[in-house]
């Protein structure tokens, strides 16, 4: 069939074939040679013909159209007759390259199929469109190449009249979209960017919006990239299940102490005179294991904070109903604990109740204490310092490392960034919770209760001489802080319970925040059947759960991280001539230094001369501080 010097198809491209010995060698368009099988190839030509020629110009390819059954193929050759009067090489190729197009005939197993009528209309529709299309992508690139140069400065005066700046079409708003897209993290590729020669990443879409001011500083894609809800869920709660009878605590003297900006309390602290009690916000009274406000919160993993909105993880419902202190008496889930002189746990008893909560601040219960007017959050106050006593002794490791909030307004017309304040009654606060946590999980180990508990291992051996060392330093250094913190290892969730090394406990589970954090939703959960006698959750299900949660809530933190960074360089990016304090926390290898910065809780590597020392402090000034790539850097200055 085939023979020497002819021309073939080889997939549905022209070839000319070559050799016919063992395999047909062929020749490609550009030039390289391959061997193949007869099967392979459709004959185009039968030749003979040097090389591939020229393709015939003109031609009536619609008149030939129209002459034969759509749909019925036919060979080349013949096609060629029809089109030129004549079947040449060159007549055949030409027939070839016009089918390729698609637009009167299609290719089907290697022949011309002519279309109908309305196929043809549809092709032509089509090529037109692609047409106008190529044209409207042409005028875009012109146009954002343009813009990007007319906003970097470098636009010119000519004639002496002034050039006008570039500006977008409302034409231009899909292929916008498509870029915006891309830097949002919903698509993975974007053909426009390639063809604007910019890099088809997040970072690479956002950096060129900024440039071209599509965007500003204030559009924080982080949590769309981490593909994060940013409203409330829309399920609903159902009515609470009334199958604990609860304990009236309203007589109690009962404290919500948060943040002053904090507005999901959940929970509380009070002393009755020989116990402590932890009172935490009880919704699952009304949510149960699979409920569609289960299942969202579990999908969710925990509560996103960014310093423009928070996104709840359980929907808004559940902070008016069960939210400590939001009302005249709330209901809640209450824990007493008995502590014993020594620090430790010496008993503890939960049951559903009703508590009546004051709100205050951290600030206003330091004052409160301080004038004697809490004399029972004073109480607290020298359990707590016992309690920090054992879980020192126990192997806490410590850390305390300067914090700063990132507040934005409304519309980001400013942004703010404060120190966090080191309360007496945040310290109060956080051992009760860690009390809590421990007697949570003790209560549910001595009852069998499969329990989401939350362990963490110790520093290894070299990691725990490192911290032995440092700590002879100085407790307060602040290189030891971040020494401490490069030590620890992640938590671990799971049924079974752990000791938390990190904060010096045998066993702990998280249980004060239910409203924002899925595996304190869970342990409620636990608790709550268990003590009403309803089925409970099996291990490897309460495991299953854990991993989900903890996954999704991995999500939301990177969120976090990355929002909180993306907002401390909006912050930095409208202040170029930045100037503060850095403290070296570390060596990054020859010449550099890690430094932290603490009005902006950041860190940087700095390049130094080699006369500097561990927590020396040095002022440094801002010199880059980029958005999209979420980088800046800094030099020591004078």
């Amino acid at each position: 069939m085939f023979r020497a010097r002819s021309i073939a198809l080889y997939k549905n491209r022209p070839v000319l074939v070559v050799d016919l010995k063992d395999r047909i060698e062929i020749r490609l368009e550009d030039g390289s040679s391959l061997r193949v099988r007869d099967k392979d190839l459709v004959l185009l030509h039968e030749g003979p013909v040097e090389d591939l020629p020229r393709t015939a110009e003109g031609g009536d390819f619609e008149t030939a159209r129209r002459m034969l059954v759509p749909g019925a193929s036919l060979p080349w050759t013949e096609l060629a007759e029809l089109v030129f009067g004549e079947s040449g090489p060159a007549q055949t190729l030409a027939c070839w390259h016009e089918a390729a197009k698609g637009l009167l005939f299609k290719i089907e197993e290697g022949y011309p199929l002519p279309l109908d009528d309305d196929a043809a209309a549809r092709e032509e529709q089509k090529r037109a469109r692609r047409e106008g299309e190529a044209g409207e992508r042409a005028a875009f690139i012109e146009r954002a190449s343009k813009i990007r140069k007319d906003r970097r400065g470098k636009a010119r005066v000519a004639d002496g009249d002034p050039v006008h700046a570039a500006a977008f079409e409302e034409s231009d708003g899909r292929l916008l979209a498509e870029i915006e897209s891309l830097a949002y993290g919903k698509s993975e590729k974007s053909r426009i960017c390639a063809d604007l020669g910019i890099q088809e990443t997040p970072e690479g879409a956002q950096a060129f919006l900024i440039a071209v001011g599509v965007w500003d500083e204030t559009v924080n894609p982080h949590p769309y990239r981490a593909l994060c809800p940013l409203g409330a869920p829309k399920a609903e709660i159902g009515p609470d299940l009334d199958d604990l009878a609860r304990v009236d605590l309203t007589g109690m003297e009962s404290w919500a102490i948060d943040n002053a900006w904090s507005k999901d309390p959940d929970d509380a602290i009070a002393w009755d005179g020989g116990s402590a009690w932890v009172h935490v916000a009880d919704p699952a009274s009304a949510i149960l294991p699979d409920s569609a406000a289960d299942k969202e919160a579990m999908a969710r993993g925990s509560t996103l904070y960014l310093p423009e909105l928070t996104a709840p993880m359980l929907p808004d419902e559940a902070l008016r109903r069960f939210g400590l202190g939001l009302s005249d008496t709330s209901p809640a889930l209450s824990f007493r604990i008995d502590v014993a002189e020594d620090g430790s746990i010496s008993g503890v008893e939960a049951m559903a109740s009703t508590v009546r909560v004051r709100r205050c601040s951290y600030g206003e219960a330091d004052i409160l204490m301080d004038d004697g007017r809490a004399p029972g959050l004073a109480a607290l106050g020298e359990l707590a310092a016992r309690r920090r006593i054992r879980r020192v002794a126990n192997g806490a490791v410590e850390i305390d490392i300067p914090e700063v909030r990132i507040r934005v307004d409304d519309g980001a017309s400013e942004i703010r960034i404060e120190p966090v304040q080191k309360d007496r009654s945040s310290r109060i606060v956080r051992e009760m919770m860690l009390l809590a946590g421990e007697a949570a999980a003790r209560w549910a180990f001595a009852r069998g209760l499969a329990f989401p508990y939350y362990g963490q291992e110790a520093p290894s051996d070299m990691g725990a001489d490192a911290l032995g060392a440092l700590s002879s330093e100085g407790e307060s250094a602040l290189s030891v802080q971040f020494a401490r913190r490069r030590l620890m290892r992640a938590g671990m969730w799971g049924p079974s319970p752990s000791a938390h090394r990190g904060l010096g406990l045998p066993f702990y589970s998280q249980m004060t925040s239910p409203l924002r954090r899925y595996q304190d939703l869970l342990g409620h959960m636990q608790l709550r059947a268990l003590l009403a006698g309803r089925s409970i959750l099996v291990a490897d299900e309460v495991s299953r759960r854990c991993a989900l949660a903890q996954a999704a809530s991995a999500a939301t933190r990177q969120a976090e991280r990355a929002s909180g960074l993306h907002w401390t360089l909006a912050y930095l990016s409208r202040r170029p001539d930045w100037v503060g304090e850095a403290i070296i926390v570390g060596g990054a290898g020859p010449g550099a230094w890690q430094a932290y910065i603490p009005a902006l809780g950041l860190e940087t590597r700095l390049r130094l001369g080699p006369d500097k020392a561990l927590d020396e402090r040095i002022r440094v000034r801002l010199v880059r501080a980029e958005v999209s790539s979420l980088e800046s850097s800094f030099e020591e200055t004078h």
